[in-house]
């Protein structure tokens, strides 16, 4: 016998058998292998990728119409115009700005002689809702200022009026 044999017995055999020391470590690993390898299965976890589709929506920029006329202003003088803004969204509107004024005219008025006094932010009149229209007043002020150079012009307005979603 080698000195790394080992010697067991086998009942069902019933006689000795020779096992060399490598074949014990092997049978030695895989049954450590066989029963720690189920404690480890209970360990692990899986993490998923998935890719989802999300599709924005469709904005379309707001109109804006002004209708009204103003006549016979003098020096300090305030009146108003309509705005139509229409919101064809599918989410509510504000009128966040309605700013503006004139240009020079030949006659020697200065610009901004006539210009729009803006709203307040706040005013819940300037929140417009998802598929319809509203009527927004705008205010429109003669300076002070404006002298016999701007009396009896006709002036054109300029209105810029910003609109964002309402939050």
């Amino acid at each position: 016998m080698t000195e790394n044999a080992i010697l067991l017995s086998s009942p069902e055999r019933g006689r000795p058998f020779i096992m060399n020391r490598t074949a014990i470590i092997t049978v030695a690993a895989v049954s450590a292998l066989a029963v720690g390898g189920t404690a480890a299965y209970a360990y692990y976890s899986w993490t998923h990728n998935t890719k989802v589709t999300i599709k924005s929506a469709e904005v379309t920029e707001p109109s804006v119409k002004i209708s009204g006329s103003v006549t016979g202003m003098l020096p300090g003088d305030i009146r108003t115009l309509t705005a139509l803004v229409g919101n064809d969204n599918d989410f509510p509107v504000r009128v966040t700005k309605m700013a503006g004024g004139t240009a020079a005219t030949r006659s020697g008025c200065p610009e901004w002689a006539i210009r729009v006094k803006e709203p307040s932010r706040s005013d819940p009149a300037l929140l417009v809702p998802a598929h319809s229209s509203k009527k927004i007043t705008v205010r429109v002020e003669m300076q002070r200022w404006a002298d016999q150079k701007c009396a009896g012009q006709e002036f054109a307005l300029d209105l810029v009026t910003s609109i964002a979603p309402a939050s």
